[in-house]
C-alpha cells in the first residue's frame, strides 16, 4: 500500500515565509539593474568628458539616473506591499495562489525599474517614471484579473499600484523629508493590514488548510 503523506503544518505560515524568500530572491534582478545603471553612468560620463560638472549635473539624463538609483532602494518595500495585497486576498476571500503567480508579478515589478532606466535616457525623469509605472502596472492588473478571478479585485490591485507608485514618486522628489515620508507610509500600510486582518483567526486558518491538505492526500492515495 502507498503510505499516506503527512499533512503540512501551518500552511499559511509557510506561504508567508515563501513570499518573504521570493521578495529577497527578486533583489537579484534589481541588483543587476543597479549594476547596469552604473555602467550607463560611466558611458555617459565618457560621452560628456569635455563638459563642466555643473552642466553635466543639469542634464535630464543625470537626474534620471539618480531617480533610478533612489527608487531601487525602495524595491523591497514596493514588492512587500504588492505581495502583501495578494496574500490578503488569499486569506480574506479564500483564494489559493501559487508561488509562480507571485513570481510573475514580481517579474513585472522588476521590469518597472529596467523600463525606468531605459526611458530615463530618452525622456524627462517625470515622464519616464510615469511611463514605466504605467507599463508595469498594466501587466500586473491584467494578470490579476485572471488569477484573482474578478475585475473588481484587479481594480483593488490597480488602486494599490497607483498609490504605491504615487507615494514613491513623491518620496523620490523629496530631499530632506524622504525618510519621514517613507516611514509614515510604512505605518499607514501596517495599520491597514492590521485593520483588514483584525478578525482573522490565523490558528484556525492553519488547521483548516492542514485538514484540506490531509484529505487531499488521502483521496490521492
Amino acid at each position: 500500500p502507498t503510505p499516506l503523506r503527512s499533512p503540512r503544518r501551518h500552511p499559511v505560515t509557510i506561504k508567508g515565509l515563501v513570499i518573504v524568500a521570493l521578495v529577497l530572491l527578486l533583489q537579484i534582478p534589481l541588483f543587476w539593474v543597479g549594476s547596469l545603471r552604473v555602467d550607463r553612468v560611466r558611458i555617459h560620463r565618457q560621452a560628456v568628458a569635455g563638459m563642466t560638472e555643473e552642466r553635466v549635473q543639469a542634464m535630464p539624463v543625470v537626474e534620471g539616473y539618480r531617480m533610478v538609483d533612489r527608487s531601487l532602494k525602495y524595491g523591497v518595500l514596493v514588492m512587500a506591499l504588492v505581495f502583501g495585497a495578494f496574500f490578503l486576498f488569499e486569506t480574506l476571500v479564500d483564494l489559493r495562489l501559487h508561488a509562480v503567480h507571485y513570481g510573475l508579478v514580481g517579474a513585472a515589478l522588476c521590469l518597472f525599474y529596467l523600463a525606468l532606466l531605459a526611458l530615463a535616457e530618452v525622456m524627462a525623469p517625470g515622464w519616464a517614471y510615469a511611463a514605466a509605472a504605467l507599463a508595469s502596472s498594466l501587466l500586473i492588473v491584467c494578470y490579476s484579473a485572471a488569477i484573482l478571478r474578478t475585475v473588481l479585485r484587479a481594480g483593488v490591485i490597480a488602486g494599490l499600484l497607483v498609490v504605491v507608485h504615487g507615494v514613491l514618486f513623491v518620496v523620490l522628489r523629496m530631499e530632506h523629508y524622504a525618510l519621514l515620508a517613507g516611514t509614515a507610509t510604512l505605518f499607514a500600510a501596517l495599520g491597514a493590514i492590521m485593520y483588514l486582518t483584525r478578525n482573522v483567526d490565523w490558528s484556525l486558518q492553519d488547521s483548516i488548510d492542514a485538514r484540506v491538505s490531509s484529505s487531499s492526500g488521502t483521496v490521492k492515495s
